[in-house]
């Protein structure tokens, strides 16, 4: 490996500080400058919301939900509730969809591969010493 120049050295050196230089001025405008600030409005929109609604939308669309705190909090649980309920009965927990072995879906691919194991006989060899059981069978 050389060692670079005293010449080459110096410029690096040189590039480095103005590098150096550059970033400090940009920090400090960037400090001295007024951050962007949001809206009033959506600064004063609540962060507790219906699911997917957003509150203030509520109170202006929908009276019948809030008319006082009360009611509006037993909506709130009754929505969320039911929004999590049918999430996990009706989308998260379809019955018969490959959540289980019988019944299997058995792709194009899985049916190749048994297929040409099958034909090798290596299909019999495998389901021959494949363990069935968890526990130990007592004969």
């Amino acid at each position: 490996r050389r060692i670079p120049t005293p010449p080459i050295l110096a410029a690096r050196l040189w590039f480095t500080a103005m590098l150096v230089g550059l970033l400090r001025t940009a920090v400090a405008a960037a400090s001295r400058s007024a951050a962007p600030r949001l809206p009033r409005s959506a600064l004063e929109v609540k962060v507790t919301s219906l699911p997917f609604i957003p509150t203030d939308w509520v109170f202006r669309f929908a009276p019948f939900i809030c008319r006082d705190r009360v009611r509006f909090l037993l909506r709130f649980n009754q929505i969320s509730f039911a929004m999590g309920f049918g999430f996990f009965y009706l989308w998260a927990h379809t019955p018969y969809k490959c959540d289980h072995y019988e019944g299997f879906y058995e792709s194009p691919l899985f049916n190749f591969v048994k297929n040409d194991l099958a034909k090798t006989g290596q299909l019999e060899e495998n389901t021959r010493i494949k363990v069935k059981h968890f526990y130990p069978q007592t004969e």
